[in-house]
């Protein structure tokens, strides 16, 4: 497999099942131009493609696909100084799962890509932000069946 660490990957970040908030990852090459074309910044003229530094904003991520726009919080890393050290994003919103599908549908269509399991991981291992105990650490959490092995990967 052709693992391609520059295009834009999304995913949903929060726990599986409904819940008060939900967060949606955008990572890549193309991360700002992607949400810039969902998200409307709250009570500005500012444009997300403007923004220089990690910067939290208020705004709505657009679905015109359900003819809605869903209240959300950006959290923008728009250069290197994110976990995979590229541009990336967070948009915390509504923890429904419906919705939060619907934004991953949205970010797709203007250009990321279903990020695989444990490819933000990946590729903040290849960037350096982890070495390789910590990105082991990760996948043990993850995949913990038991208390015991989530103690041990934690550990």
């Amino acid at each position: 497999m052709v693992i391609d660490t520059e295009d834009t990957i999304t995913a949903i970040a929060s726990a599986a099942g409904g819940a008060l908030r939900g967060i949606v990852r955008i990572s890549g090459s193309d991360c700002v131009r992607c949400v810039e074309q969902c998200f409307a910044v709250d009570n500005t003229n500012q444009s997300i493609k403007e923004i220089r530094l990690p910067s939290l904003v208020s705004g709505k991520f657009l679905l015109p696909r359900l003819e809605t726009s869903l209240s959300a919080t950006l959290y923008l890393w728009p250069g290197s100084r994110s976990y995979t050290r590229q541009p990336m994003a967070e948009l915390h919103t509504i923890g429904s799962p419906p919705l939060l599908e619907a934004v991953l549908a949205e970010l797709c269509r203007h250009g990321a890509r279903l990020a695989r399991p444990g490819e933000f991981t990946l590729r903040a291992f290849l960037a350096g932000r982890l070495d390789l105990t910590q990105a082991e650490a990760v996948l043990g959490v993850i995949d913990a069946g038991s208390e015991q092995q989530l103690k041990t990967a934690l550990s």
